[in-house]
């Protein structure tokens, strides 16, 4: 099936927010952040009210794939900013009975681990993406992802994302590479972890400039042309050990568990 990529509109915060619980509404780090139904349906709000924010953010591009008149599946890339950009994005409004300590953990985990790996390198930056269940598999994920990819091409800068275990085969056949993973405790029976996923022009070497790649999404292949491009090195070397003790995980240091299939 052919998806057309659109940049979204503010009157689409609604149905992305839709989407975005029923994506991750199940998602076990979801559940301990907002541990009640009653924040859950405050958190949709939250999550509209976010998105219209994004999409009026010229750093941000908000995008959007249609069935008909129905949006099936967005995502949210965060632009390259040099350093000497004062730019800050719009902060979240979090809802009533959100758990602050589970969230700050987690916030500062992903954001150190981001940090090691790009320093202070410019990046297209996935933020969200996510898919209405009924319609997963369809290609529509990789349609977003490939309007990031020809960007890092064209710019030679590299994309970042964090990507639950089960997500990453699905990454990595898009070309990104696992740097590290990022754990939490939920409970103590209850450990969260997710992959920290670099995707660089530079990864894409052993490619002919031009050659076309091919993407398996499900029951659809999406052809991905890759231009030649020069070898980037960021400033923070992520071949650096990142500590267990401090929830992140070098995984050159310890081989990753069974990751199930990508849906």
């Amino acid at each position: 099936m052919n998806w057309t990529v659109t940049a979204a509109v503010e009157h689409d915060a609604d149905r992305i927010a839709d989407v975005h619980m029923a994506a991750f509404g199940s998602n076990a780090l979801l559940l301990a952040q907002f541990p009640t139904r009653d924040v859950r349906t405050q958190l949709r709000d939250c999550i509209a009210k976010k998105a219209a924010d994004d999409i009026r953010d010229p750093y941000i591009a908000v995008l959007v794939v249609h069935d008909q008149d129905k949006i099936v599946s967005f995502a949210k890339w965060s632009l390259p900013i040099t350093a000497s950009e004062a730019y800050v994005e719009e902060p979240w409004a979090w809802p009533d009975g959100t758990n602050f300590h589970v969230l700050r953990e987690w916030t500062g985990k992903v954001e150190e681990a981001q940090q090691r790996i790009l320093g202070e390198l410019p990046s297209y930056r996935l933020s969200f993406i996510g898919t209405d269940p009924q319609y997963e598999r369809r290609g529509a994920a990789t349609a977003l992802m490939k309007w990031g990819l020809d960007r890092c091409c064209t710019s030679n800068v590299p994309a970042y994302l964090e990507s639950t275990l089960k997500a990453v085969p699905f990454y990595e056949r898009l070309g990104f590479k696992t740097m590290c993973r990022v754990i939490i405790s939920l409970d103590e029976s209850m450990a969260y972890e997710e992959a920290c996923c670099l995707y660089e022009p530079s990864f894409q070497d052993d490619e002919a400039p031009g050659q076309t790649i091919t993407c398996d999404d499900g029951d659809i292949t999406e052809q991905l042309r890759f231009a030649g491009t020069q070898t980037l090195h960021p400033p923070a070397p992520h071949q650096d050990t990142f500590l267990q003790s401090e929830g992140i995980i070098n995984p050159l240091a310890l081989s990753l568990p069974t990751i199930a299939a990508w849906k």
